[in-house]
């Protein structure tokens, strides 16, 4: 029997490919049903890590997830496993839901790496800003999983002022995270109007892989 340290902690997770037509259109009706409004499209690619932005709402988990149907996207999503108590947890799993532990976060970043790697079609959701709490930094685990694992970032986004929830164009990650989180900021800034930041010493230790954007190969 494997000792518990050796299990993966989407052991128990379902993990979709595909959400049919009926799905899609009960995305959209659901979202019809409570008056917001469905932006952006799928982003036509197999993987990409979701960050989603701003969180300070109980209700951002399932809008984000009935707008992952309406737009097509079965996603997995990262949630601190406090959340997975019997028999929530289950449901939870079932939905796509892999339990973090924020108390001993080692090995998670590389953990999901080896998820999108291994998986031929795969969409992870996790929020930057980690807690639903007014935070001044966001963490950089989107930002490393994705650049590691070599996919791109789709950004989902959540108004609730104007009622709109939906994904921005695919960001592709170059490793030279201070030109990224620049137009990362731009992003965020022209959506919903906040300046997202990360703590410096976040990243001493870090060294990001160099990629090049797609625009950049085909030029060449």
């Amino acid at each position: 029997m494997a000792a518990k340290k050796d299990i993966p902690i989407h052991h128990r997770t379902k993990k979709r490919t595909e959400f049919g037509p009926t799905t899609r259109r009960i995305g959209h009706f659901l979202l019809k049903l409570i008056g917001w409004r469905l932006v952006g499209k799928h982003p036509g690619v197999d993987k990409c890590v979701i960050a989603c932005a701003p969180h300070t709402s109980n209700w951002d988990f399932p809008l984000t997830f009935i707008a992952a149907m309406a737009l097509g996207l079965p996603s997995v999503f990262m949630i601190k496993d406090t959340a997975f108590w019997w028999p929530f947890g289950v449901f939870l799993r079932w939905l796509g839901g892999i339990p973090i532990n924020r108390r001993s976060p080692v090995g998670i970043v590389d953990q999901m790496v080896q998820i999108m790697e291994e998986s031929p079609k795969i969409y992870v959701i996790l929020t930057p800003e980690g807690t639903r709490k007014n935070v001044e930094f966001w963490k950089l685990g989107f930002y490393r999983i994705a650049n590691r694992a070599g996919v791109p970032v789709l950004f989902g986004i959540m108004n609730y002022r104007e009622k709109w929830i939906g994904v921005a164009d695919l960001f592709h990650t170059t490793g030279d995270l201070e030109s990224d989180w620049k137009e990362i900021s731009d992003k965020f800034e022209g959506y919903v109007g906040m300046t997202p930041k990360y703590r410096p010493q976040e990243v001493q230790s870090t060294r990001f892989t160099a990629r090049k954007r797609p625009e950049a190969q085909m030029a060449e």
